[in-house]
């Protein structure tokens, strides 16, 4: 997945997690919704002045949609809600197919865990 798509990714799973509709965080970035829609799908090439206003409105550090995986280490962001939400954008732009394959893997995993 290219940067851009995972930004995009990552800024809507915190809007989300915030419980924030795109109007709502649209508004506080001063953007169109339309707008804020592309940058979330990954299909805008956003300046860092733009992820700035998004960061901000958010009140998230950079690292927090450049490397997510930074939040899973902060308190109350750090929740089951979140990393499902996570999960589920990670998998929307997939096919049913790779879907299964995951879902296929994930139970051999928990399986051979629940052995040891």
């Amino acid at each position: 997945m290219d940067l851009t798509k995972r930004v995009g990714m990552n800024i809507r799973a915190i809007r989300k997690a915030q419980k924030l509709t795109i109007d709502e965080l649209a508004e506080k970035c001063d953007f169109q919704a339309p707008y804020l829609s592309d940058v979330e799908r990954g299909e805008r090439n956003i300046t860092l002045q733009t992820l700035t206003k998004i960061l901000d409105a958010l009140k998230v550090d950079p690292g927090s949609v450049l490397i997510p995986e930074i939040r899973g280490n902060k308190g109350p962001e750090n929740n089951k809600d979140e990393l499902l939400k996570l999960l589920m954008n990670t998998l929307e732009d997939k096919n049913e197919d790779d879907i299964r394959m995951l879902l296929n893997v994930s139970i051999e995993i928990f399986a051979r865990l629940q052995k040891n």
